[in-house]
Formats: C-alpha cells, structure tokens, sequence
C-alpha cells in the first residue's frame, strides 16, 4: 500500500540541504548512479510497477538491484510534496551518499581533466560533468562558488556524477593552486589561442564562461591556449558544447 503520511517528505528535504547525500530525481539519474556504485539509502516512487517496466525497457542491468526492489510506494500527494510539486520526468526518486572525491583522484586517473571556471548556470555545469563522463575524462575541477551538487546540476548530468570524480576549489585564489599544481598541460580554452592543433591526452583543459570567458588570473596560471574555430559572427558556445568539442576534436580526427 503507498504510504500517505510520515517522514520522508521531511527526509527528502534535509538531504537536499545535506552536503554529504545526494537526491537523485528520475531512472536516468537512478541508473547511472547505481551503475557506478552508489548505494541507495532510500528510493520511493507513486507507481513503482510503472517505474518498474521503464527500468526494464531503458535498464534491465540494473532493474533488480536490491534497492529498487525496496522501494517504497508513496502516495500522490506525498511525492509532490517530495518533488515540490513540480513533478519528475520519470517516477522514482532516491537517496545516496555523496561520493567524497579529492583532487588526488583526478590527477590518479588517464584523460584529460576539466576546469570551469566560475560556472554561471547549474544546469550547463550538470551538462559538461555528463560529458565528460561521456568521454571518460579524468575529472571534472570547478572554480569558484558554484555548487557542482546542486540538483539542477545533478539532474543535468543524469546521475554521472558517480562516473567521473567532480571536485570543488571554493574559490578562484583556490583554482590557481589547483592550476600551479599540475605537472600536465594546462591549456586555457580562448579565443585568442590557437587552432586546430592537437590536445594532449593528459591535458588539463580550462574552461571560463560564455559570455566573458576566462579571466586574466584563470588565464595566467595556464601554459598555452587553445581555441575553438567558429563561424565569423558567432561569438561562443554553450559551456557544455565547448568541453565536447575539446574532449571529442582529437579522436573524432584519429589522433587519439
């Protein structure tokens, strides 16, 4: 029977605001979790046949994972209060500790690393963690106060935080540690750097925002600079559009 009172409306709540636990929102965000090794501590759903036949269809690898096997049926007014009541794409909803990845982890892994600098939008950092995800990057290092964490960005990234390590440098005096600690190429992604030249595989890429790219201080703390060809009179590209390019150019040419 779904449960129509009790605490998990307020538990909810609290993880969000909880910098050790994370909500994942929808079976895409779920999956990709539970693929990487995230183990749930709480997953509930209004329709749990229904979002049962979808983990199936889109995940049947991890359609009988113990934890989903637990989830808890809720009532109709119970999962707005959960979700806000703005709804999820998908009828599932859950609980996981927040992975505790350190810079250590980033330079431990092969690939190439990606910085952002001072990210302005959530979800185009959610976006640019998913791809580098995608392209089996080393890890993703944001710069400044912008919350990797944030549920835009975990729901933009569809749970692949667990699939690449994601580390935060709270401040810019921060990232130029972080910066002037690499032995790998830091390459700045700039308007002004050049073209078509080949990436290294182990480069650290460092990416600014769309609408004023890199700051000077971000700027000087890399090697070299690289930038990306584009029409005449297109001014930039979408932040997770750009680590794409960067992380893909090279083996879409064969150089990888």
């Amino acid at each position: 029977m779904p449960q129509a009172y009790g605490p998990l409306p307020a538990r909810v709540q609290a993880a969000r605001h909880d910098e050790t636990m994370v909500v994942l929102e929808g079976v895409h965000a779920v999956k990709h979790a539970l693929r990487f090794g995230a183990e749930l501590t709480l997953a509930c759903s209004p329709d749990p046949t229904g979002m049962h036949a979808l983990l199936a269809d889109l995940a049947p690898d991890v359609a009988t994972h113990d934890a989903l096997a637990a989830t808890v049926e809720v009532t109709d007014d119970v999962w707005a209060e959960m979700t806000g009541g703005r709804g999820l794409p998908s009828p599932l909803l859950a609980l996981t500790r927040r992975p505790t990845w350190a810079l250590t982890d980033v330079r431990a892994r092969h690939g190439r690393t990606v910085v952002l600098e001072a990210p302005r939008h959530h979800g185009n950092l959610g976006a640019a963690i998913r791809v580098a995800a995608a392209a089996n990057a080393a890890g993703v290092v944001v710069l400044g106060g912008a919350d990797p964490w944030h549920p835009t960005s975990v729901r933009a990234a569809a749970g692949l935080h667990f699939a690449v390590p994601v580390v935060q440098a709270p401040t810019l005096a921060a990232g130029a540690t972080v910066l002037d600690g690499e032995t790998r190429p830091r390459i700045a992604i700039d308007p002004g750097g050049s073209e078509g030249t080949a990436t290294p595989g182990d480069a650290v890429l460092v990416f600014g925002t769309e609408r004023g790219g890199l700051s000077s201080h971000a700027r000087a703390h890399c090697t070299t600079a690289r930038a990306i060809p584009m029409q005449a009179g297109v001014s930039s590209l979408n932040l997770a559009t750009a680590v794409a390019v960067l992380l893909y150019a090279d083996v879409a040419n064969g150089r990888e």
